[in-house]
């Protein structure tokens, strides 16, 4: 399974102005620089709780369909939107799932695609591998807004470990407070 990113977010859930008011930055010299931790302390973040943040478009990537009615999305919700769901035949020709095949749960904690009562997953032989890819809308929103303020506050000291040097007694007190704020809603696949 793999999750490629097909559109990046188009803003970060912490701005320059908030980033640089933590960290205590007057000025402009490391706008780039900050600029850059905020989108890897996001990502760090994401990949912590196995969520996605800002609204993104990404393909999850399996070599099969899976053995049960239902593809669960474990390292993107929440899923806003299911775009299509695509699989390859074993001479690389493309084939759509068809909508009515079934139903996107994106309601639920951890976000699934489950097929309809009578319907089943295609049969026919796939590709050996990548035959099945499933396009996706994921994040909270368009706006920082949307993102709940624990995973706010955990970008933040994970942007202020990048940004500046602690003792080793205060980098572990900041890194148990971030992983106990992204703790409350991780994503634990089974």
């Amino acid at each position: 399974m793999a999750i490629k990113i097909i559109n990046p977010p188009s803003v970060e859930p912490i701005t320059l102005e908030e980033a640089k008011h933590h960290l205590r930055v007057d000025g402009n010299d490391d706008d780039i620089l900050i600029m850059s931790l905020i989108k890897q302390a996001r990502e760090w973040c994401e990949d912590y709780q196995n969520r996605k943040y800002m609204t993104q478009t990404l393909e999850l990537v399996l070599d099969s369909f899976p053995q049960g009615n239902s593809i669960i999305f474990y390292n993107c919700s929440p899923v806003q939107k299911v775009e299509s769901i695509k699989y390859y035949d074993e001479n690389r020709q493309e084939y759509l799932f068809d909508e009515s095949n079934y139903i996107a749960d994106l309601d639920g904690f951890v976000n699934r695609v489950v097929l309809n009562r009578g319907k089943h997953w295609p049969t026919l032989e796939l590709q050996s591998v990548n035959a099945v890819r499933v396009r996706l809308i994921s994040g909270y929103g368009d706006t920082p807004d949307k993102v709940p303020e624990t995973v706010k506050w955990a970008i933040i000291l994970q942007m202020k470990l990048l940004y500046d040097d602690y003792r080793p007694e205060e980098k572990t007190k900041l890194e148990e407070a971030r992983n106990a704020l992204l703790s409350m809603n991780r994503v634990i696949p089974v």
